[in-house]
């Protein structure tokens, strides 16, 4: 095996937005010798190399394929995302931040938080490795997960089924939240770079968490969604400004991560990255001040987007709008530098738990919890004007019929996720077909009628682990998506 070694966040940083996506550390490791690095090391270390694979490929990905971004007709980095044509090597430096890098350091911190007296460093990890892992099955299918992070004593894991994997999670987070105590003398403190080890608000991103992996299931395996998710009736769940994020600022080396690659030496801040129409279209047409948070005007101080994909049918340096710095993806913005990383925000909680009413599976109000997701998405982003945009009738919540009603939550999750949220939006576009008005890309070249719905395993993988199944179409959908 080869030797790890421990970097503090902000070299952390450095190195892995030095040219581009590239992937700087190894840290295949040997986690029966967990014991030998501090944990307060290890799980900054875990947090931070979560958040630059949320931040950076997945950000790119999810943008795209989530129809708020496109291919700048004046540049070509990321032409294969609008074409659908992403080879074996387009995730493998994700795979494996998120696959040998982050879930290792988590487990390390398990291992030597056990070893250590330190229970509260364990349940955080394992939280983490339970949003890791569910992140991981989402986005290539079947993975590693019963006999993965082995070390030296198995190189070859095998891999298990989706189904399995989230029968295995739920299991997982329920001994992390048993773990949970905020009276204990050895919570993290700013080794912690999420909650800063408040333990009350890991418990209820916990719980919010164990929330989405049961709405998750709702198509593929509804009776199991359901059993999940009013387990956690009279639960607490993220509230308003508990959003589990990693702030980021301007200091070199810990810059938001997907800024730190498009402004970097490699790119040298060419703006590749463009408002898609899908996105300019949605929010013109229904009045939505967030317009202005998540996109630059143009020039002439209009919001202009292209259709997804149309890069060859577009007029060279036309204006196009750009993503704002709030999202981390504008180039040409030093102050995208300081766009948090999400993993669950406050927003994203109230929608789920909204669904979750609509379903019968919760008790509450899914008008109020709708409202309360769009109304922490205005403050999140400074936006103003709220209650006018609620007060619209197309977007007022549907007074009847639970499918009208899903498909409002969804959908406002999704623009309420615009830039910040992006993997995440796509993946609940995957598993509700919401928003209904995506379009295929003018750039495809996988056959008409086909979107992209999973990840290919990486070229790395395919030549070292003879237990790899074989490689999906990446039109191929994951077992929740259902058929």
């Amino acid at each position: 095996m080869k030797t790890k070694i421990y970097f503090s966040a902000v070299l952390f940083f450095s190195l892995m937005t030095m040219g581009g996506c590239k992937k700087f550390l190894d840290i295949n490791t040997d986690p029966n010798h967990a014991a030998d690095v501090p944990v307060t090391y290890l799980l900054s270390s875990a947090e931070g190399e979560l958040s630059f694979a949320v931040g950076n490929t997945l950000a790119i990905a999810g943008g795209v394929w989530g129809q708020y971004w496109t291919q700048n007709p004046s540049s070509s980095q990321y032409k294969l995302y609008d074409q659908y044509s992403p080879d074996a090597s387009t995730f493998g430096n994700v795979w494996e931040v998120m696959n040998s890098d982050a879930l290792e350091d988590m487990q390390q911190v398990i291992d030597n938080g056990k070893a250590t007296n330190k229970p509260q460093y364990v349940a955080i990890a394992t939280i983490l490795k339970v949003y890791t892992f569910q992140l991981s099955t989402d986005l290539w299918g079947d993975v590693p997960f019963s006999q993965a992070l082995q070390g030296k004593n198995n190189l070859s894991p095998a891999y298990d089924k989706q189904s399995d994997i989230y029968n295995g999670l739920v299991k997982m987070l329920d001994d992390a939240i048993a773990l949970i105590n905020p009276d204990d003398p050895n919570v993290p403190g700013n080794d912690d770079l999420i909650y800063q080890g408040d333990m009350n608000l890991w418990l209820r991103f916990a719980n919010t968490l164990k929330l989405k992996i049961g709405l998750r299931l709702s198509k593929a395996d509804p009776a199991r969604a359901m059993s999940i998710v009013k387990s956690l009736e009279g639960k607490e769940f993220m509230g308003s400004g508990e959003t589990g994020k990693q702030d980021f600022n301007a200091t070199g080396g810990q810059q938001n991560p997907l800024y730190g690659a498009i402004a970097g030496a490699v790119l040298g801040k060419v703006q590749n990255l463009v408002a898609s129409s899908t996105a300019i279209g949605f929010f013109n047409g229904h009045n939505d001040p967030r317009l202005k948070a998540f996109f630059d005007p143009t020039p002439a101080g209009t919001f202009v987007g292209i259709p997804q994909g149309s890069f060859n049918a577009q007029t060279s340096g036309a204006p196009i709008s750009p993503p704002s710095a709030k999202t981390g993806a504008n180039a040409n913005n030093p102050k995208s530098a300081s766009a948090p990383v999400i993993l669950i925000s406050d927003y994203e909680s109230s929608f789920l738990q909204a669904e979750a009413v609509v379903r019968g599976w919760l008790s509450g109000d899914a008008a109020a919890l709708y409202a309360d997701g769009i109304r922490n998405n205005f403050a999140a982003y400074g936006v103003t004007g709220v209650d006018g945009y609620l007060a619209q009738p197309d977007i007022a919540f549907p007074v009847s019929g639970s499918a009208a009603q899903t498909e409002a939550i969804i959908t406002q999750k999704w623009a309420a996720m615009c830039g910040n949220q992006c993997i995440e939006a796509w993946t609940e576009w995957r598993r509700t077909g919401f928003p209904s008005f995506f379009v295929l890309s003018q750039g495809s070249i996988i056959g008409p009628g086909r979107f992209p719905q999973i990840f290919l395993y990486p070229a790395s993988e395919l030549t070292r682990n003879p237990k790899v199944p074989p490689q999906h179409n990446v039109f191929d959908k994951v077992w929740w998506a259902g058929n």
